[in-house]
């Protein structure tokens, strides 16, 4: 029995880095086997709980991308209708402008002319 306690003693001694795994790998077991299920069921919730976050997120993330097309579309329709609405009220000026020339009884030719082409019209 003492021959057989010594070379216990010596094998414990030179595989003590075994004999610790062994322990921690066998205490993990025993411990860990009744938190393994519990940590299953917390893993498949947080799972469950991710894809209904990320499908939220999604939503969230298209709806904002519509708003912000639709608010492109409202805001190039109304720079297009005030572009349209300052050429035309542009057109009006140059109308009233030319019509206050004509109606001076003392209208210069050359002023006429002047602003005849800066309207774009060439005399013929």
């Amino acid at each position: 029995m003492i021959i057989w306690w010594k070379k216990t003693k010596a094998w414990c001694l030179a595989h003590w880095r075994w004999m610790i795994f062994g322990i921690a790998s066998l205490f993990a077991l025993v411990f860990g086997y009744s938190k393994s299920r519990a940590w299953k069921i917390q893993s498949e919730v947080s799972r469950k709980n991710y894809k209904r976050e990320k499908e939220i997120i999604e939503k969230a993330n298209k709806a904002h991308v519509e708003d912000v097309f639709e608010a492109h579309e409202v805001h190039d329709k109304a720079h297009e209708e005030n572009v349209l609405s300052f050429e035309k009220k542009k057109e009006e000026l140059r109308k009233e402008k030319l019509r206050r020339l004509l109606d001076k009884p003392e209208a210069d030719p050359k002023e006429i002319a002047d602003f005849l082409d800066e309207m774009g019209i060439d005399e013929e």
